[in-house]
């Protein structure tokens, strides 16, 4: 037992010296400013702050209220604190650029990368569209360093994670130019931009946004000027301001899937095309995913609300998870269905039962939307980069005794599902090909939407004369007419065929 522990923690302490040899900069004055600009800072919408913000030469501060300040004050002008707080952010900047790069990732995007801490270089610009995860090796205040020659542009939704389930306060950003951070995204780190940083509608980062030359622009934000003095009340190791649980030691997190929600749409004829109306079951949904303080996910809360039930078959509705039927706990709003080696959560088994009309037909009162909430908890579970937040829904109806999912485009059908049908009728499933739940012509019998204001046919009304362009979209593998659905320029719907 003491050489299979001293053998890895010589290996440690040699790779810690190669690894770890860059160093966070010191902050000096601007240690407690969590927002900090040149000419300007400007607010728009609920933006909390929690740290000072400043602004140094100038003096034009705006938009608080709106947003507001936590455990800091407002500073402007050079001979306010502002002022030695953008000298010696100037002079951080100055150290990250002389610190030596130990990769250089010039012309990759973030998105889908795994690093270790280190300094990683961009001789221009920097582009993260999807998730990046840096792995510190269980240690939350590893450095990573990130050096761009001019800007660094996240996508919508972009998020990064600190795999030790940190915040990244040893995190820097030395940008060339500007930095502009995409909507809803999740960001890790304290940004040092050359000239502007703007914090497009809902987007987060955990650390400091300093302007050296010129605005910070923010709408409905978060930024914090991380320090040593962290209250921490149910010792998890995440700061009380940066914990969503801070008096539960088991949970940290809460990972919405998107900001308002989603939409999924099924066609119930499957393997026939039927109508192709596109109306049979339409659910809006969003979840929460809870994670502890190390990004494991401990508890999943879905929110559903049944918009339509435009057919007659009586389809049930359900959602499988990437993780066994046996870690799951505690389901309430919905019934972890047996016989299923994933875990299939089932909220209803005839969509007959939930609503009297079908709110797809013209001149006829809607049903009010059902809404469910489905909660359990999840022992053992993965890490969030591994659980994610797209999972699997599908509608199912019996034909005897063949039970007849219908799944997204791509996605698995169920260990209950009736696989002979697999490929009949209209119906282009290829197993062995990797095709799931396409029509012969390349069309889905499934959809999701990132809205959940979707104007679905009315019934009996084939989608692809409602939406111009619906079959130019999933023709093309959803690359081409991505707005097809919310584009309401001539050409692209027959408003007369849609359900409003």
């Amino acid at each position: 037992m003491k050489i299979f522990v001293l053998i890895p923690v010589l290996l440690c302490a040699i790779l810690s010296h190669v690894a770890f040899a860059q160093t966070a900069p010191l902050l000096g004055a601007a240690q407690g400013f969590a927002v900090l600009g040149y000419s300007t800072v400007t607010n728009t919408g609920a933006t909390v702050v929690t740290g000072n913000i400043g602004v140094s030469p100038g003096s034009a501060l705006t938009g608080f209220p709106p947003g507001k300040i936590l455990s800091g004050q407002f500073y402007s002008g050079a001979p306010s604190l502002a002022g030695p707080a953008q000298i010696a952010a100037q002079a951080a900047y100055t150290n990250i650029a002389g610190q030596t790069k130990t990769s250089d990732l010039t012309g990759k995007d973030l998105g889908g990368m795994t690093l270790t801490p280190g300094v990683y270089n961009f001789s221009s610009s920097a582009g993260l569209t999807g998730t990046l995860t840096l792995d510190d090796s269980s240690d939350p205040n590893a450095v990573f360093i990130f050096k761009m020659g001019s800007t660094i542009t996240t996508a919508s939704y972009s998020k990064i994670v600190m795999k030790s389930g940190g915040k990244g306060v040893n995190v820097y950003w030395q940008v060339g130019s500007s930095a502009t951070i995409g909507t809803y995204s999740t960001f890790v780190g304290n940004i040092i931009a050359t000239a502007s940083i703007t914090m497009t509608t809902g987007a987060t980062t955990t650390g400091r946004l300093f302007a050296l030359n010129g605005a910070v622009t923010m709408d409905t934000n978060t930024a914090y000027a991380l320090t040593a003095q962290i209250i921490d009340t149910d010792g998890d190791g995440v700061p009380d301001n940066l914990d969503d649980y801070p008096n539960d030691p088991t949970k940290a997190y809460n990972n919405y899937s998107s900001a308002s929600g989603s939409t999924v749409a099924f066609e119930d004829q499957w393997p026939k095309t039927g109508d192709f109306d596109m109306n049979d079951l339409v659910m809006a949904y969003k979840y929460n995913v809870v994670t502890n303080a190390q990004n494991i996910v401990v508890q999943v809360i879905g929110y559903y609300t049944l918009e339509a039930t435009g057919g007659t078959l009586g389809s049930a509705f359900g959602v499988e998870f990437p993780i066994p039927a046996t870690s799951v706990s505690g389901l309430t709003g919905g019934t972890l269905e047996s016989g299923q080696t994933s875990a299939v959560v089932i909220l209803f088994t005839d969509m007959r039962d939930e609503t009297q009309n079908w709110n797809t037909r013209l001149g006829v009162t809607p049903s009010p939307p059902i809404t469910y909430t489905v909660t359990f908890n999840v022992a053992s579970g993965p890490t969030l980069s591994v659980f994610g937040t797209d999972y699997n829904p599908f509608i199912y109806n019996m034909a005897g005794t063949s039970r007849r999912e219908v799944h997204l485009p791509g996605k698995l059908p169920t260990a209950l599902a009736d696989q002979t049908i697999f490929g009949t009728a209209n119906d282009n499933t290829n197993v062995a090909a990797g095709r799931y739940y396409v029509t012969k012509t390349g069309l889905p019998y499934a959809i999701d939407l990132p809205t959940i204001t979707f104007n679905y046919p009315i019934e009996g009304t084939d989608i692809t004369t409602a939406y111009l362009h619906f079959s130019d979209w999933a023709q093309s593998g959803g690359s081409l007419f991505t707005d097809w659905y919310s584009n309401t320029a001539l050409g692209y719907r027959n408003p007369a065929l849609l359900f409003q």
